[in-house]
């Protein structure tokens, strides 16, 4: 890029930025539904930590600073307003490889757990058994129903993951 495209106001126009078939965007608004705002700055470690190009050691102080930061309300709205699935199962890593506890949002994951897409439904799968401390009977008789009530094309995962939580009722 020469001087003189950095200086066109067309080429600088953020808008194109936002077009699906140049760019894979991930968009966060700084609030939740709960009226939680967002820091611009933890947004922008959990978008660094999409980068593909990120070195480990940037990625494992990237991983610990979403610890530190209790950033799961960040990430679990990332989730839900990610576009694609490609992102959706790169968020869905970062949370269990985070370390964050998510066992209030233990039945968003088995939801993400049991969907079509092969990836979604896996790091879901592993953020879903994951979680320690898992014994309230309500939260996993409904997750059991909402398994049992799945149309899922990942057989194999939704099996697993019946046999973890019926493990966990015993």
């Amino acid at each position: 890029m020469d001087v003189k495209e950095l200086l066109d106001d067309e080429t600088q126009d953020p808008k194109k930025y936002f077009d699906k078939e140049k760019y894979n965007t991930l968009t966060i608004s700084l609030n939740n539904d709960e009226g939680i705002t967002f820091k611009d700055s933890d947004i922008d470690i959990v978008i660094e930590l999409l980068d593909e190009n990120i070195s480990r050691e940037e990625r494992e102080d990237k991983l610990k600073q979403v610890k530190e930061n209790k950033l799961n309300d960040l990430l679990i709205k990332a989730v839900k307003q990610a576009e694609t699935n490609e992102d959706r199962a790169k968020l869905l890593s970062i949370c269990w490889e985070s370390g964050l506890d998510f066992k209030d949002e233990f039945l968003f994951f088995v939801e993400q757990a049991l969907s079509d897409d092969y990836m979604v439904s896996l790091e879901a799968y592993t953020v879903a058994v994951t979680i320690e401390e898992l014994n309230d009977e309500a939260v996993l008789t409904k997750a059991i129903l909402m398994i049992d009530n799945s149309n899922t094309a990942n057989l194999q995962t939704k099996e697993d993951l019946k046999s973890f939580i019926l493990s966990k009722l015993k």
